[in-house]
């Protein structure tokens, strides 16, 4: 939900305190290093192609809890599936109906992409700067909406230094798993290219565009090698890292319901279920009710587990409100209370309060490949709310009557206040909610903006 938070307030703050203009390639990406660092997990969605020996499409989904060093990727290439898994206990590795949990090599192997992976994820410039210490100044920054784009704009030798320093990572872990092993002093870089889209508002990294082509000696033979990848960025929306069932091979070739193909009569099933999970995260998240979180969510045999999660949806929803409202005030933000955090936070949710939903419709979309989760939601602008208080501070600051400190406490005061007032609910309008299954009654929103900013709505 990092986009639920006052646009407009964010906007009008970079309007007055837009003295010093775009910032640096330097200043972004210490702010994107500070902002990356507070994440708690990730889910990163991977498409791609390579071309090379082989051509294939990649698409997949990695996710990671930086706090209990839990990793999952699950990657698709042309068709095949592979899952991996790690934690601090376990290591496991799924591949078509050949599921295991791995020991030795292979799980050393599996560890170190796993561990890899996590990295790069955590802050992709970080992770690339191990191979040009000067990374963070070689970006050209340009401005889009409510977008930072970085672009990499390195020298060849420096693009070339990369792409070879990153691909002998790569085989060095994988030599360890394949029969084939790849010449690492051989590995030559040719060409490099990363573009990275920042959030203005929480500083987080949105997506990533990376083009890489490099060479390699196989057995005394040269073969090339060119890819691309786009990672999309969703954060601190995980309640657990996935973990694949690993059970005895004739176990896992019955009848595995978590995994298998539905039938459209499981399907329609399990899309009740996911509606009736939409159903009882708004009213965790939105309306902080979690005794309806409990009593609309679809696992009704397992109560215990579901309350394990709706304090976490709740408090959660509250944290990423504060937190972005924080950092939307920018180098102010130093002059807020916690109190002042408690009492703009307490007011957003009286607002919401008076907003309104009905779940009307779910269905698997085999284009998606989730539930997609069909919701009516008469919210209220939020933008023109803000605009009400913003705008005659913003008269008073720009003509010198007010002071920072000044600003921030009269903009909590009166944000806090119309807030609380009555606010007027828009026209419905039905968004569509994407959610995955986990496992039996067990479900995922990939996508809390989906439904957010349709109940705070930022124009």
């Amino acid at each position: 939900m990092k986009k639920i938070m006052n646009t407009s307030l964010a906007l009008s703050f970079a309007l007055l305190l837009s003295a010093c203009g775009m910032p640096s390639s330097e200043e972004l990406t210490g702010d994107v290093k500070e902002a990356q660092e507070k994440v708690k997990n990730v889910q990163v969605k991977v498409t791609g192609k390579e071309e090379g020996s082989s051509d294939y499409q990649v698409n997949g989904v990695q996710e990671f809890d930086f706090k209990s060093k839990a990793g999952y990727i699950n990657t698709k290439m042309n068709g095949e599936e592979l899952k991996m898994y790690h934690d601090g206990d376990e290591t496991l590795a799924v591949a078509g109906e050949e599921s295991t949990k791995v020991q030795g090599e292979e799980k050393k192997y599996v560890t170190a992409l796993i561990n890899n992976a996590r990295e790069l994820q955590q802050n992709p410039i970080r992770y690339y700067q191990k191979y040009d210490k000067n990374l963070p100044d070689e970006f050209d920054v340009t401005e889009k909406d409510k977008e930072y784009v970085l672009t990499f704009n390195g020298e060849k030798d420096k693009k070339q230094k990369i792409v070879a320093g990153d691909a002998k990572a790569y085989y060095k872990i994988t030599n360890q798993g394949s029969d084939t092993a790849v010449d690492l002093d051989q590995v030559k870089g040719k060409d490099f290219s990363l573009v990275v889209t920042i959030d203005k508002e929480t500083k987080q990294i949105k997506k990533v565009v990376k083009n890489q082509s490099y060479s390699v000696n196989v057995d005394g033979k040269t073969e090339n090698s060119k890819s691309k990848q786009t990672y999309t960025y969703t954060y601190n929306q995980l309640d657990n890292v996935t973990k694949p069932k690993v059970e005895a091979k004739a176990a896992a070739a019955s009848t595995d319901s978590s995994t298998e193909t539905p039938n459209k009569e499981k399907q329609a099933a399990y899309a009740k279920e996911a509606g009736q999970y939409v159903d009882a995260l708004i009213q965790a998240t939105v309306y902080q009710n979690t005794d309806q979180f409990v009593a609309k969510h679809p696992n009704q045999q397992d109560k215990k587990q579901v309350k394990e999660k709706e304090e976490f949806q709740k408090s959660s929803f509250v944290e990423f409100f504060e937190t972005n409202f924080k950092g939307a005030l920018s180098s102010l933000s130093s002059n807020i209370t916690d109190e002042q955090l408690n009492e703009v936070s307490s007011a957003f949710l009286k607002a919401l309060s008076s907003t309104k939903y009905t779940i009307k419709d779910a269905a698997y979309s085999d284009e998606d490949d989730a539930y997609v989760v069909q919701v009516e939601i008469q919210g209220f602008n939020d933008a023109s709310v803000l605009a009400e208080v913003m705008t005659p501070l913003a008269e008073k600051y720009q003509a010198g009557e007010l002071s920072n400190e000044q600003l921030v406490n009269e903009l909590i005061d009166g944000v806090a206040k119309r807030y609380r007032e009555p606010v007027e609910l828009l026209p419905a309008k039905t968004v569509p909610v994407h959610v995955v299954r986990n496992g039996e009654q067990d479900y995922e929103v990939l996508m809390q903006d989906e439904y957010l900013l349709t109940f705070a709505q930022q124009s």
